[in-house]
C-alpha cells in the first residue's frame, strides 16, 4: 500500500475530524482539549505518512491513536481541587463510543444545516435550557413563531436521526 496523497488526507481529516472530536470529548470533557488530542493524531498520521510508514487502516489507526491521547490526557496529575472536576466515563465498549460520536457528528452536521434564525432557537432550548417564553423575549418574537420554528426544526432532525440510524443499523 502507497503513502497517501495530500487530497486523501485532507477527504480523511474532513470527515473524520468532527467523530474523532466528540470521541475524544468522552474522555477529556474539554473541547480544547479534544480538539488539541485530534490536531495531534492527525499531525502524527502526517508524519509518518513523510516519513515513508504506511497505515494499513487510517481510520482505526486514528481512533486507537485519539484513545490513547485522550486516556493519556486525563491521566496526567492534577492537583486535589481538579480531580474532582474528571469527567465520568462510561463504561461502553471502544466500538459504542466510535459509533456514537460519528453519529453525533451527523446530528451536528443537521444542527449546523438548519436556517440560522431556526438553529439560533433550537440551541437556546435544547443547549441553553430555555423556555419557549425566554426565546421569544429574548430574540423579540412571539411565543408561536418559536413553537413554529422549533417544531420545523425537530421534524428536520428527527428526519436526519432516521437516516443515521439506517446508515449505521439499517
Amino acid at each position: 500500500m502507497a503513502a497517501i496523497t495530500t487530497q486523501e488526507f485532507e477527504h480523511h481529516f474532513k470527515s473524520l475530524y468532527k467523530p474523532l472530536c466528540l470521541f475524544a470529548l468522552r474522555y477529556t470533557d474539554q473541547v480544547d482539549d479534544a480538539e488539541d488530542i485530534v490536531q495531534q493524531a492527525f499531525a502524527d498520521v502526517w508524519d509518518k505518512n513523510r516519513a515513508g510508514n504506511v497505515i494499513g487502516n487510517l481510520k482505526a489507526y486514528l481512533y486507537q491513536a485519539v484513545r490513547n491521547r485522550s486516556l493519556s490526557f486525563t491521566s496526567q496529575p492534577v492537583n486535589a481541587e481538579a480531580t474532582e472536576q474528571l469527567p465520568d466515563v462510561e463504561d461502553t465498549s471502544e466500538e459504542e463510543d466510535i459509533l456514537r460520536s460519528e453519529r453525533d457528528a451527523r446530528l451536528w452536521d443537521a444542527i449546523d444545516r438548519l436556517p440560522p434564525e431556526r438553529k439560533k432557537i433550537f440551541l437556546l432550548s435544547k443547549r441553553d435550557g430555555l423556555k419557549y417564553q425566554e426565546i421569544a423575549e429574548e430574540l423579540n418574537l412571539s411565543v408561536k413563531t418559536v413553537e413554529n420554528q422549533m417544531s420545523k426544526a425537530l421534524k428536520a432532525l428527527r428526519e436526519t436521526a432516521i437516516r443515521v440510524y439506517m446508515f449505521f443499523f439499517g
